[in-house]
């Protein structure tokens, strides 16, 4: 029966994160991932020829979070082309966000330095309200207002694309003040999705560590409120419902998975029924962040203002979704074959109709359509993917009461030896940088002091 010092679940940038910093600190670390993939929802898979994501990804990290992580584990992450232009739709055609920009520059200013003013811990009371009413306090200018509701809705989509909870969008701008003296910051890694992932999964195995894929996690066992390791998956299953199992034993497990799938792989019983109930009302339909995926390929550019831009519109002319678009071969030409340009764009609907398959096909062909209408380049498009980002989704909607101190904490009460290093559970960011600082917050959780060269990242 095989023993380590930790076992993570899971081989996204959490997982991957959280076991590479620990087998650096010299634990004997064991990474289990149920898919063939890494990256968990940020994996790039291979289609014929094209590199596809799961909804199409940009990373939002400033400097502080994954890019120092890679920094500590000796590995670099190139910072690709970054955003500036951020073509927005009008109702009409397409223009940089400076120039749909109706706001007054010394409003805006005022705003900015009242956020750099406020401490960090500050944040925390706005978990539960919009993003509009902190703004309140310190301008009526709607321009400015707007604009920032704006950038939220960039950095995680939702169907009313002001309801975004103050905290985490006041959280991005001011880390991205501070670290950028910018707004927003976006930026595609060099060395790709699968090089990135790569990476960190290589860090983990040059000092000791072991990553294993295609092995699910079907329990996670705990006697007496202590953990002592997972039951897996028995390699070559054949019958259905195989209850036989490979026992590996280990007195800490860090579990990555999200809110919607843990109950099924740490027994409920052993969790207080207030916390599960926390897990339980996070991972309702509702509460996903939900779009329509969709991938086109043109021989030819269908060039908005310029080529590496995020376009985006909050009232696409058919469906009424807000939306995203940009050329992904731009920022990584080996995404597409050579001569060809890989397009990704979402549609964002009611994760509450993700369910219902006869709206999803009629939203899908409207988006199409729709799309084709906004950016007319895409009319000669020869090959296309439609998907469906639900479940798995790209999280939990950060809405008012459902970010911050509103989620189940990392460290679930009663239990020793397990964490929770999920962006679903409490936690800070954007996608893949968030799920990176969870897995540094659980890592120096297990540790029980700061990693040198963290001290003043932020975590939550």
């Amino acid at each position: 029966m095989s023993r380590y010092d930790v076992i993570v679940i899971g081989a996204g940038p959490a997982g991957l994160t959280a076991a590479a910093l620990l087998a650096q600190e010299g634990r004997s670390v064991l990474v289990l991932e149920r898919s063939a993939h890494l990256g968990g929802r940020g994996l790039a898979v291979e289609d014929e020829g094209f590199k596809l994501n799961l909804g199409g990804h940009l990373i939002e990290d400033s400097g502080s979070g994954i890019t120092r992580v890679f920094e500590r584990l000796g590995k670099e992450l190139p910072h690709g082309r970054v955003n500036s232009e951020m073509p927005v739709w009008d109702g009409r055609r397409f223009a940089s966000v400076r120039d749909s920009y109706a706001g007054s520059r010394s409003e805006l200013k005022k705003v900015v330095a009242a956020l750099l003013e406020t401490p960090w811990e500050d944040l925390d009371r706005w978990d539960d309200r919009p993003l509009r009413e902190w703004m309140l306090q310190h301008t009526r200018d709607e321009g400015v207002i707007a604009l920032w509701e704006y950038l939220g809705l960039l950095e995680c989509l939702t169907d009313r694309w002001t309801d975004h909870a103050a905290s985490d969008n006041l959280f991005m701008r001011k880390l991205h003040y501070e670290e950028k003296h910018m707004a927003g910051y976006s930026f595609w890694p060099e060395q790709g999705w699968d090089g990135m992932f790569a990476d960190l999964r290589d860090a983990v195995v040059e000092h000791g560590g072991e990553v294993r894929l295609a092995t699910a996690v079907d329990r996670v066992l705990i006697e007496d409120g202590e953990v002592k390791g997972v039951a897996c998956a028995r390699a070559g299953r054949v019958i259905p419902n195989d209850r036989e199992h490979e026992v590996i034993e280990a007195p800490f497990v860090i579990s990555t998975l999200p809110v919607w799938d843990v109950l099924d792989v740490v027994p409920e019983t052993q969790l207080p029924d207030w916390y599960a109930a926390q897990i339980r009302f996070l991972a309702r339909d509702a509460f996903r962040c939900t779009w329509l995926g969709l991938y086109l390929a043109t021989n030819e550019p269908a060039t908005i203002l310029a080529p590496a831009e995020l376009a985006s519109w909050t009232s696409a002319p058919l469906t009424g979704t807000a939306g995203f678009y940009f050329d992904m071969s731009v920022l990584e030409p080996a995404v597409s074959p050579p001569g060809t340009h890989l397009y990704v764009a979402g549609a964002v609907i009611p994760a509450a109709r993700a369910r219902d398959a006869v709206y999803v096909d009629e939203t899908f062909e409207a988006f199409e359509a729709e799309l084709k209408l906004m950016i007319p380049g895409l009319e000669a498009a020869f090959w296309r993917r439609r998907h469906l980002v639900f479940d798995p989704t790209y999280g939990v909607i950060q809405k008012p009461g459902l970010v911050g101190r509103y989620r189940p904490h990392w460290r679930p009460p009663g239990v020793d030896g397990l964490l929770f290093a999920s962006e679903t559970f409490r936690s800070r960011g954007i996608g893949v940088d968030r799920a990176a600082r969870a897995g540094l917050t659980a890592v120096e959780d297990y540790l029980g002091r700061r990693l040198p060269g963290f001290e003043s990242t932020w975590r939550y």
